[in-house]
C-alpha cells in the first residue's frame, strides 16, 4: 500500500559520490525520468520555483505529453533553474524518503551538476564562487571595491556584467574594512578570562560575516557576552555552498572532513558550534553529512552545530536570557529564508524576536528567489525577482523594522522593493541577532 510521506520526518539518503553508478550519465537519465514522472503526475510544486514550471512545460509541449518524448538535453534548463533551496524536499513533497518513491530533486540535481562540472568546468562561475579569495581581496581594497560595485557605477557594472555575467541591477554585498576574524582577535581579550562559564560556543564565522557584514558578528558577540557565554572563533574557509551549487562535490566533501576533524577536540570539550548565517548552518548540519555519511567527525560536527537563532532560543528555554532587553518602539517584519526553514528547526528566529518587550513580530515564510550566486546572474535575475515578488510584497507591507535570516535575501528583497516601488523604507534589513543586540542597547 502506497502512503504519502508528508506527515513523516524526511529521511534523506546519502549522496554516494564514490559509487561509479553516481557518475553514469545513462543511470542519471533513468533516475531523472523516474523522479520527473512522479512530479508530472503530482504537480504540487508548480508554483514553488522556476524549475517545476519548466519541467511541466517540457512535458506538456512534447508530442506525447509524456516524458518519453522529451529530449534528455532539455533537462539542463530545468536543473539550471534550481537554486538548491531545499523547499521541495523539506516542505512540499509528499514522496520524499521514507516513502517508497524516494523523491529527492535537490540531490538528483546536485548529481546532474557534478557530472556536468566533470565534463566542463566554467571558469567564470568558479571565480565567482571563490568567496574566500574574493573576500580577502575585497577587504584589502574595501574602499575602492565598495565604490565600484555600487549600482550607481554604471560603466563598471556593465563591464562586470560583460565579463562575469553579473546583472548590473543586482545589489552586491559590501566588504568590511577589516575581517570579523581580526575584530574577534582584539575583542576576545576582554572576556578571555571568563573560561569558567558553563556555556561555551565556537563561532563559525562564515564568509559573509567575515568579509561582508561583520556587524552581524559583532552583535552576536555582544549578545553572547551579555548572557555569560564563553566564546571562541573558528574560520579556515568557506562551507562550500557556492561550490555545491556548481556540482563540485569532491571539493565540498574534502572541506567537510578537514573542518570536522579540526573541530572534534573543541566539541569534546563541550563547545557548541554556532553559525550566524543560515546557509552555512544548513551546509554543516545537512549537506556535509550527505556527502560524507560514513565520516564520524562530520556526523559529530553536524549534531553539535546550531543556527545562531536556534541557539539563542535554546539558551532562553534552558537558562533564560539576561535582563535588559527593551522595546524597539516599532514592530518587526521577519523574512524567514528557505535555508532557515530547510534546517527543520521551526521558526526560531521569529521566536527570539518575540522576546523583545512590547514588539509585535510578523513572520513571512516565503522564498526571496535569490539563491546565492544564482540570483545575481544576468541570466536568472529577472526570474529571481519574479519568484521573490510575493515575499517582497509581504515584507514591505507594513511600516516596520525589517529583518531576514539571510542577508543576501535581504539585499535581493530591497532590489525588488525599489523596482516595484513597494515601500519608502530605506533602512538596512537586519539579521535577527542584530535586533536582539539593539534591544539590549548595544
Amino acid at each position: 500500500m502506497v502512503l504519502e510521506g508528508g506527515l513523516r520526518k524526511p529521511e534523506r539518503e546519502a549522496i554516494k559520490i564514490n559509487d561509479s553508478k553516481f557518475w553514469s550519465e545513462e543511470d542519471l537519465d533513468t533516475e531523472l525520468r523516474r523522479q520527473f514522472d512522479v512530479c508530472h503526475s503530482c504537480r504540487r510544486c508548480f508554483n514553488l520555483c522556476d524549475s517545476f514550471p519548466k519541467l511541466f512545460d517540457l512535458i506538456d509541449e512534447s508530442p506525447s505529453m509524456e516524458l518519453d518524448t522529451v529530449e534528455t538535453s532539455s533537462f539542463k534548463n530545468v536543473v539550471d533553474a534550481c537554486t538548491l533551496c531545499d523547499m521541495c524536499f523539506m516542505v512540499s513533497c509528499p514522496y520524499v524518503p521514507p516513502h517508497e518513491f524516494a523523491i529527492d530533486i535537490p540531490s538528483i540535481f546536485i548529481r546532474y551538476k557534478a557530472i556536468e562540472n566533470k565534463k566542463e568546468n566554467n571558469l567564470v562561475d568558479a571565480q565567482i564562487a571563490k568567496t574566500d579569495f574574493n573576500g580577502k581581496m575585497g577587504v584589502l581594497f574595501s574602499t575602492i571595491m565598495n565604490f565600484l560595485l555600487n549600482k550607481k557605477r554604471i560603466l563598471f557594472r556593465k563591464l562586470l556584467s560583460l565579463l562575469f555575467g553579473i546583472d548590473n541591477t543586482a545589489t552586491l554585498p559590501r566588504f568590511n574594512r577589516t575581517s570579523f576574524k581580526e575584530f574577534f582577535l582584539k575583542y576576545k581579550n576582554k572576556f578571555d578570562f571568563k573560561k569558567h562559564y558553563n556555556e561555551k560556543v565556537l563561532i563559525f564565522n562564515t564568509c559573509y560575516v567575515n568579509y561582508n557584514d561583520s556587524k552581524i558578528g559583532e552583535a552576536l558577540v555582544k549578545v553572547l557576552e551579555k548572557n555569560k557565554v564563553y566564546m571562541e572563533n573558528f574560520y579556515e574557509g568557506c562551507c562550500k555552498m557556492p561550490q555545491l551549487e556548481q556540482g563540485k562535490v569532491h571539493e565540498v566533501k574534502l572541506m567537510a572532513e578537514k573542518t570536522a576533524k579540526k573541530l572534534k577536540e573543541k566539541i569534546d570539550q563541550g563547545f557548541k558550534v554556532i553559525a550566524p548565517i543560515a546557509s552555512c548552518a544548513l551546509m554543516i548540519k545537512s549537506h556535509w553529512p550527505l556527502l560524507s555519511p560514513d565520516n564520524k567527525y562530520v556526523s559529530l560536527l553536524a549534531k553539535s552545530t546550531m543556527d545562531i537563532d536556534e541557539y539563542i532560543w535554546d539558551l532562553s528555554n534552558r537558562k533564560g536570557l539576561s535582563d535588559g532587553m527593551k522595546s524597539l518602539n516599532r514592530n518587526i517584519t521577519l523574512h524567514s529564508s528557505c535555508h532557515s526553514r530547510a534546517q527543520n528547526i521551526g521558526p526560531k528566529s521569529a521566536q527570539i524576536l518575540k522576546l523583545i518587550p512590547n514588539t509585535r513580530t510578523v513572520n513571512v515564510e516565503k522564498c526571496s528567489g535569490h539563491g546565492g550566486t544564482w540570483g545575481i546572474k544576468k541570466k536568472w535575475n529577472k526570474t529571481a525577482r519574479k519568484v521573490g515578488l510575493s515575499a517582497a510584497k509581504q515584507v514591505f507591507k507594513e511600516d516596520a523594522i525589517i529583518a531576514s535570516t539571510c542577508p543576501l535575501a535581504g539585499l535581493h528583497l530591497q532590489d525588488i522593493k525599489e523596482q516595484k516601488n513597494l515601500s519608502n523604507n530605506k533602512e538596512k534589513i537586519y539579521h535577527p541577532i542584530e535586533l536582539i543586540a539593539k534591544s539590549y542597547g548595544f
